[in-house]
C-alpha cells in the first residue's frame, strides 16, 4: 500500500474530532462568527464598526449627491460616496481574507490529524 493510499484511506475513514472540524463551519455566518475569535478579536470588532461608520458615511454622501444643485457640489458629495464605498469595500475584503486564513488552518488541522493517524500506523492505533 502506497502512502497517498494510506493518507486517502484515512481521510475517508476518520472519526470523531474530523466530524467536529466539519461541522461548526457550515455557513457563511458561523465562518464571519470565527473571525470575531482569537487573538485579532478586538481589531475584527474595530473592523465592523469602521465598515459600519463608512455604510453610513457613503449613504450620507449618496443623499448630498443626488440633492445636490451645483454640479461642483455633486462632484464633492460624488467622490466622497465613493471613497466611503472604497473604504467599506476594502474592509469587507479583509473579513473575508481572515475567513480564508480560518478555513485553510482549518483545513491544515484536518491533514496534520490524518498524517499522524497514518505515521503511527495499523498496528499502534488500539
Amino acid at each position: 500500500m502506497t502512502i497517498d493510499e494510506r493518507i486517502r484511506k484515512e481521510l475517508e475513514g476518520q472519526g470523531e474530532a474530523m466530524e467536529r472540524l466539519s461541522i461548526e463551519e457550515t455557513g457563511l455566518f458561523a465562518m464571519l462568527s470565527r473571525v470575531f475569535t482569537g487573538g485579532l478579536r478586538q481589531w475584527a470588532a474595530y473592523a465592523m464598526f469602521l465598515t459600519l461608520a463608512f455604510l453610513g458615511v457613503t449613504v450620507w454622501c449618496g443623499y448630498h449627491f443626488f440633492t445636490a444643485g451645483a454640479v461642483d457640489d455633486r462632484v464633492f458629495w460624488g467622490l466622497l460616496a465613493l471613497a466611503g464605498f472604497h473604504a467599506m469595500s476594502m474592509l469587507k475584503l479583509w473579513f473575508f481574507m481572515e475567513m480564508n486564513r480560518h478555513s485553510v488552518t482549518r483545513e491544515v488541522k484536518r491533514i496534520e490529524i490524518a498524517l499522524a493517524r497514518v505515521g503511527d500506523g495499523p498496528q499502534n492505533r488500539q
